[in-house]
């Protein structure tokens, strides 16, 4: 009886797997643009705030599960009147989806952020320049196989300080 089932379970899971191999060469290669905006919080020294920040990105899905993507995002300036911070930069991240129907999916995301800086926090000021890794996580809410609303929420450090975002956006695919 233990045999039967083991077998059963190998069998359904092979199933599976060809299923969703054969689904993810389903459609073909894409590219796609967007823009989104939101706001960001950063929780360091006295400048415990939040703001907006916009982004524009560009992407190339190979398959349905894997992407890559270029964005410039720019966080608008905080200031509290002793600490203040404004950045903006570029990244380039692998994307990772699991697709949810015809159009829509999650996905994860994680790439390199190379980033310009303008702060004084903790009475330390100056300009800056660096880049650091940031990853995300999302949903992509497809109305067909050429829009989609997506929501983000992403994690960057820049200069020691750790950025929270999150974005709503339009995503057009080609």
């Amino acid at each position: 009886m233990r045999f039967s089932r083991l077998i059963s379970l190998i069998s359904l899971s092979v199933a599976l797997l060809v299923g969703l191999s054969t689904a993810a060469q389903a459609r073909s290669p894409a590219l796609y643009l967007g823009g989104a905006w939101g706001a960001y919080s950063i929780n360091q020294s006295n400048l415990d705030d939040n703001d907006d920040v916009l982004k524009a990105y560009v992407g190339f899905q190979f398959t349905d599960w894997l992407g890559i993507e270029g964005s410039w995002t720019d966080f608008n300036r905080l200031d509290n009147g002793t600490d203040q911070f404004q950045t903006d930069g570029k990244g380039l991240a692998v994307v990772i989806s699991l697709p949810l129907g015809s159009a829509s999916s999650v996905f994860a995301k994680g790439g390199q952020f190379w980033w310009d800086a303008d702060t004084s926090v903790g009475g330390v000021s100056g300009a800056s320049k660096g880049n650091d890794p940031f990853w995300g996580a999302g949903l992509k809410l497809g109305f067909n196989e050429h829009v989609a609303v997506r929501l983000e929420v992403e994690r960057y450090d820049v200069d020691d300080i750790k950025i929270r975002a999150f974005t709503a956006g339009i995503e057009f695919k080609f």
